[in-house]
């Protein structure tokens, strides 16, 4: 089983939803599902070493998380830096996984499915270049939700890509009581 990823302070000083997010992402299903499944290798070099810095609940529908990751081999293009591709496949995960403070059942609670994922490109980022990725929930409705994402080199801020996420919840419906 891979190592769950570290948060960046100890079990004490970890936030509940930290902590509760670690433990349903990489120590439950989703990390060992793909780990069984070799097409879905890929994601796993990066989710080994990801640390979740921080996630918060802004309000009922909004809320906030920062994760932090280095640029290792595995994802270069032939240029040596953060492969497209590879960038994409992080802001569609990591934006996802800032739904986490406000799923239920019902709202969210299934993470929902992509409907559109617009990646802007502003610099490289080379191998051993360690990132930010900074994600934000603006909006989430009944079924439709939008969430940004910014990558940005850690030891100076900049930023090397931005992301723009929609979503569509396809949650079941909730039988009222």
């Amino acid at each position: 089983m891979a190592p769950a990823p570290r948060t960046s302070s100890n079990a004490e000083g970890e936030t509940d939803l930290v902590m509760r997010l670690k433990k349903d992402i990489f120590e439950r299903k989703y990390m060992k599902q793909l780990e069984n499944d070799p097409v879905q290798n890929a994601n796993l070099a990066w989710m080994r070493v990801v640390e979740i810095m921080s996630v918060e609940k802004l309000s009922e529908t909004t809320a906030r998380a920062v994760f932090r990751l280095p640029v290792q081999r595995e994802y270069l293009n032939p240029a040596q830096g953060l492969h497209g591709g590879m960038a994409a496949a992080m802001f569609d995960t990591m934006t996802t996984w800032t739904l986490y403070p406000i799923r239920k059942p019902g709202f969210w609670m299934l993470f929902g499915t992509t409907r559109t994922l617009n990646l802007t490109y502003l610099r490289p980022a080379p191998e051993g270049e360690m990132m930010l990725m900074e994600c934000e929930v603006v909006h989430a409705g009944k079924r439709l939700c939008l969430i940004k994402g910014t990558l940005r080199r850690e030891r100076d801020g900049a930023i090397i890509s931005t992301c723009e996420h929609q979503k569509y919840n396809n949650d079941p419906e909730v039988a009222k009581a």
